[in-house]
């Protein structure tokens, strides 16, 4: 299944900026250091971060691309199971 998610706030610029609109998909079959994804965070809601890190359990380490972004520390490890998708594509708003 597609979603299609909009974009709020500064944290992944310049690849996203506020008001682009991501497309993600749950048919993926690893996630990966690098992918972007959205993840329904127990106290952030909905975010778009990029994955830093993988733990052998499967927990991701999160972290934005800008300095406005939200720290991993504060982010803390998310589980793989609170993904909502990978982002594949992207509309830019500008």
């Amino acid at each position: 299944m597609l979603h299609l998610i909009k974009v709020e706030g500064e944290s992944m610029a310049p690849r996203l900026c506020n008001g682009d609109f991501v497309f993600t998909s749950r048919w993926y079959k690893k996630l990966k250091v690098g992918h972007l994804v959205v993840v329904d965070h127990a106290l952030y809601g909905f975010i778009v971060k990029k994955v830093l890190h993988i733990a052998p359990d499967g927990q991701l380490w999160l972290g934005g691309e800008s300095n406005k972004s939200l720290q991993s520390e504060r982010i803390g490890w998310v589980s793989s199971r609170r993904v909502i998708g990978k982002v594949i594509g992207r509309i830019c708003a500008s």
